[in-house]
């Protein structure tokens, strides 16, 4: 009778032992959903840098223009 009770009562420390141990375990973690925001933000950027482009060749020919100037006028 002794051997049975000895039994079961490991038998019910394992499950609780083990149910301990699977609750310490970390849940996967899952990526964030995609944001539609951020591809916006993205398309925007891609126009910005585009632009800046343009901006910097713009300054460029502007400021070789007033060179000019400044030549004739001296």
């Amino acid at each position: 009778m002794n051997t049975k009770y000895v039994a079961i009562f490991a038998f019910a420390a394992a499950l609780v032992v083990g149910g301990l141990l699977l609750a310490q375990v970390p849940a996967p973690v899952k990526p964030p959903p995609p944001d539609p925001r951020m591809d916006k933000i993205i398309e925007q950027n891609e126009q910005i840098l585009k632009n800046q482009d343009q901006i910097l060749k713009d300054l460029s020919d502007l400021k070789e223009g007033v060179l000019q100037l400044r030549r004739r006028s001296s």
